[in-house]
């Protein structure tokens, strides 16, 4: 594969596009049994090349969200996953997207998370971006510390099916996470330098802890957190070789939300969001640092 090629398989654009797919269909906009629009429809609508959305859509279905058929276009099979369990006190039904979009509507945002590459937090602080340079919302500060769990072959997961000691697959795991890492890195940075947001800080580090569930601290008030699917699946490499790999299943993952905003916050609630700052603030303590912005 050229660099060009390259380069455009590990577009941003791509997340973008699938993530508005991903919250209009957990929104309703595209429910269970609808059609997208065209190809050529969504690359004018989200101003991008066919490629990229032909590239979002093959991972979408490679998620099990849609399915493509030659001539009778692309069918919404589910949606992405919502809180599960039933509603009460400090359990909300709401998608990670919206929850992201919340914190930055407060002047000060603060965001902690534990994942395995940072892509979905690059979807949805990208969207976020996209509302400050739109005039939308104009937060005075931003700050964003990112643990990753670190892709170093003492886990199972990531391996060729049946051959243990290829290691391409998690070459192609550590690829995604300096993809997703630079990106966060670099538009944020960005939207301190063009005068946008007074004060921007990005913090990465990485843990030896094994990546079971993706957590995000929302402005030290909300937990979400959700556990991993382990899942069988074929992934094309670099090299255009395609294997079957032991994976986790990321984007459309169950999500919990436990909140102590506002008032009277559940004690389940507080007890969560309180030992998730504990473990998260132990956790980053005994990592390596991997860069700051």
């Amino acid at each position: 594969m050229d660099e060009e090629s390259r380069r455009e398989g590990a577009s941003p654009e791509v997340d973008r596009v699938m993530g508005i797919l991903l919250e209009q269909m957990a929104g309703g906009t595209f429910p269970p049994g609808s059609r997208l629009p065209s190809q050529r429809e969504m690359a004018r609508e989200f101003g991008v090349a066919r490629d990229t959305v032909q590239r979002a859509l093959r991972t979408l279905a490679d998620e099990g969200y849609i399915q493509s058929r030659q001539g009778s276009g692309t069918l919404v099979l589910r949606p992405p996953h919502r809180v599960e369990l039933p509603a009460g006190p400090g359990l909300l039904r709401a998608s990670l997207g919206r929850l992201v979009q919340d914190a930055f509507s407060a002047q000060v945002v603060t965001i902690d998370v534990f994942s395995l590459t940072g892509e979905s937090l690059d979807m949805h602080l990208r969207l976020n971006a996209e509302r400050i340079l739109a005039g939308q919302i104009r937060p005075e500060s931003i700050s964003v510390r990112l643990l990753l769990a670190q892709a170093d072959g003492d886990y199972p997961l990531f391996t060729a099916v049946g051959e243990p000691e290829d290691r391409r697959a998690l070459d192609r795991l550590r690829r995604t996470a300096a993809v997703h890492t630079t990106s966060i890195r670099d538009f944020l940075s960005h939207l301190q330098w063009d005068g946008l947001v007074p004060n921007v800080r990005f913090e990465l580090a990485e843990t030896k802890v094994a990546p079971l569930q993706k957590l995000y601290l929302l402005n030290a008030t909300d937990v979400v957190t959700g556990y991993y699917e382990v899942i069988r699946r074929r992934v094309v490499l670099d090299s255009m070789d395609e294997i079957e790999v032991h994976d986790i299943l990321s984007l459309g993952a169950p999500l919990h939300h436990h909140s102590v905003a506002g008032r009277d916050p559940a004690p389940e609630s507080v007890a969560i969001v309180n030992s998730a700052k504990r473990w998260y603030e132990h956790a980053w303590a005994n990592a390596t640092p991997s860069g700051t912005g």
